[in-house]
């Protein structure tokens, strides 16, 4: 059955995937790993970029390093991820009319369906594989993970695989790797460090073991140097953020560095009509009062992953305009977020309120439809400048008001396969199917 799944949505993914025009953020890395795989250096020194596939308007994250050479300016895992892909494709290009975005977004659907099933790999202990299916395909098909994270190579796409490989790792309690997986997402976006150092230092407070700190903190720190030295030889600078660090978009810029402002930019990762998660993404905020009920009856691992997510999104508000640029539907910035509290949402659903178990159907059918709707047409990207007054649904509702009406089609249908099969499957509580361990740090 895992397997058909696993066939089926990474076949919808490939279908989706953007194959001519990307985000130059997207395009910018994808070159650098196409370039090393072809001509085994990161640099672009006297090579012509002008018939790069970039967008109308846009330009590429290039330029000259402290090395004098010159570079693409992204994460070392948003280049690094990238180019076995391009080195099975082959080829020896050697004009940049020959770069294909195929092998980027192979790779992009790879990780993907792999993030999915990581976390499938952690919660199917208690949720049984039923629930698992059903909770993994909706944080697979109703959220940004497809327009974003499947459909062309983005850092999150790196992050969300290291997180569900926290995740996984932490829920067997295999801390080493869940310090590998944490140091392969702090690849992606430095800052995700700070989750991999909440799971690390959380689940040793929560177990009493200083080694749990340890064991996930040795491997995260070694990957995190080995950033750095991948940095010093693309740029010259011994910087773990790689090139991201130069073409980074500071909140400060935008809020001259007033308390005020950061709180509106943190504000607006969440309740941006054009960014915000809690928007975009409704079914998590219904999940929130589960969440709350269920909290002791969680597993502690996912208690901290939550935390860390919780804790990632501040950092993130303070490093970085909340909008995220363009060129993507939904948002990208709390994509991290939206993970590390995954489990925990999809453990508290039978600890639902009535109201928040009628109302959850419905919603995330309009969530599915609205997702698949923007990855088949690529289109309906808010610029930043319009995050807080434009919202991406109501526009394409306006476009195309037969896609309103299909949305509240989905949402009735749901309703009624409720009403037809009421019990027919149940979501196991919060509470049920702990571990011996488990239970003894709940008592603690």
């Amino acid at each position: 059955m895992w397997g058909l799944w696993t066939l089926v949505m990474g076949s919808l993914y490939a279908s989706t995937a953007s194959l001519s025009f990307v985000s130059n953020d997207v395009l910018s890395s994808s070159l650098a790993a196409w370039r090393i795989a072809n001509a085994g250096t990161p640099w672009f020194d006297g090579f012509p970029l002008d018939g790069a596939p970039t967008k109308e308007g846009q330009g590429l994250w290039i330029g000259e390093a402290e090395n004098g050479h010159i570079a693409v300016f992204r994460s070392p895992g948003a280049i690094a991820v990238g180019v076995p892909a391009y080195l099975l494709r082959g080829g020896g290009d050697t004009t940049v009319e020959q770069f294909s975005l195929v092998p980027a977004a192979a790779t992009a659907v790879v990780l993907t369906v792999g993030s999915l099933l990581l976390f499938a790999l952690a919660l199917r202990p208690r949720l049984g594989p039923f629930c698992t299916m059903v909770a993994v395909t909706a944080l697979g098909l109703a959220t940004p993970v497809w327009t974003v994270n499947a459909e062309s190579l983005w850092p999150h796409t790196l992050t969300v695989f290291g997180i569900a490989g926290m995740a996984w790792a932490s829920s067997r309690e295999r801390w080493w790797l869940a310090g590998l997986f944490g140091g392969l997402g702090l690849w992606g976006r430095l800052h995700v460090s700070a989750i991999a150092a909440t799971v690390g230092l959380g689940n040793a407070l929560r177990t009493r073991s200083p080694w749990v700190a340890v064991a996930v903190g040795v491997p995260s720190v070694t990957l995190m140097v080995l950033a750095a030295a991948w940095s010093r030889w693309m740029y010259g600078e011994w910087d773990p953020a790689g090139g991201y660090a130069n073409v980074t978009e500071y909140a400060s810029n935008a809020s001259a560095g007033r308390r005020g402002d950061q709180l509106l930019n943190i504000a607006g990762l969440w309740i941006s009509p054009g960014r915000g998660l809690l928007v975009l993404t409704p079914c998590v905020l219904v999940l929130f009062p589960a969440v709350a009920r269920s909290w002791r009856g969680l597993p502690g691992w996912s208690r901290t992953l939550l935390l860390s997510g919780l804790l990632y999104a501040v950092i993130q508000g303070l490093l970085n305009y909340f909008a995220g640029g363009e060129g993507f539907f939904g948002y990208r910035l709390t994509l991290e977020t939206l993970a590390c509290m995954f489990p925990a949402l999809a453990l508290s659903v039978g600890n639902a309120g009535r109201g928040a178990r009628a109302v959850l159907p419905p919603l995330l059918a309009v969530q599915v439809g609205t997702y698949a709707y923007a990855a088949a047409r690529d289109a309906y990207s808010i610029s930043p400048d319009d995050a807080w007054r434009l919202n991406p649904v109501l526009l394409a509702i306006g476009d195309v008001p037969a896609f309103g009406v299909l949305l509240l089609l989905l949402a009735g249908l749901a309703v009624l396969a409720g009403r037809i099969a009421p019990g027919s499957w149940t979501w196991p509580t919060a509470a049920a199917g702990a571990s011996a361990p488990e239970q003894a740090h709940q008592r603690g």
